[in-house]
């Protein structure tokens, strides 16, 4: 018998522990790019996963993403970062919805210049499979078009 109050006892005292509050993260906003629109879109509370996020503007469906990164330990994780960061907009924000995506990101360099270091476009189709899984983030460079790296990168 004692056995069993202890036993229930325990797991009094595990489902009590497991109701406390959390601190729950703050979901990012999610976007519509279906409607007609043109102009810079409120990026207020939307945050990259690697990087800060200048400037986003709509043209109709088309959507150019202004980033600004930071260098990596490689120059592939370098270019790499900009890849996962498209992932993120287009499997949790709405940017699935776009007909088009333009991504560029610009970094500072040694000199204290700040220089783009890639920019390339993501068609519809190319999104759907991004956000279906069915390409995956590390695989997106070779999907993209109009790519363009910065030569020092390329090394």
């Amino acid at each position: 018998m004692r056995i069993v109050i202890t036993i229930l006892m325990l797991f009094m005292v595990l489902s009590l522990c497991s109701c406390g509050s959390k601190k729950e993260k703050p979901a990012a906003p999610t976007y519509d790019f279906s409607q007609s629109h043109i102009g810079a879109v409120d990026i207020s509370g939307l945050k990259l996963a690697h990087g800060e996020l200048l400037s986003i503007n709509q043209n109709d469906g088309t959507v150019t993403i202004k980033a600004k990164i930071t260098s990596n330990l490689t120059n592939e994780m370098t270019i790499n970062q900009n890849y996962y960061n498209v992932s993120a907009l287009i499997r949790n924000s709405g940017f699935n919805t776009c007909s088009e995506i333009k991504y560029w990101a610009v970094a500072d360099m040694t000199s204290g210049d700040e220089s783009k270091v890639i920019e390339f476009t993501v068609n519809k189709d190319t999104i759907d499979k991004i956000y279906s899984g069915a390409i995956l983030d590390n695989q997106i460079s070779k999907y993209v078009s109009d790519l363009w790296v910065l030569p020092s990168l390329q090394n």
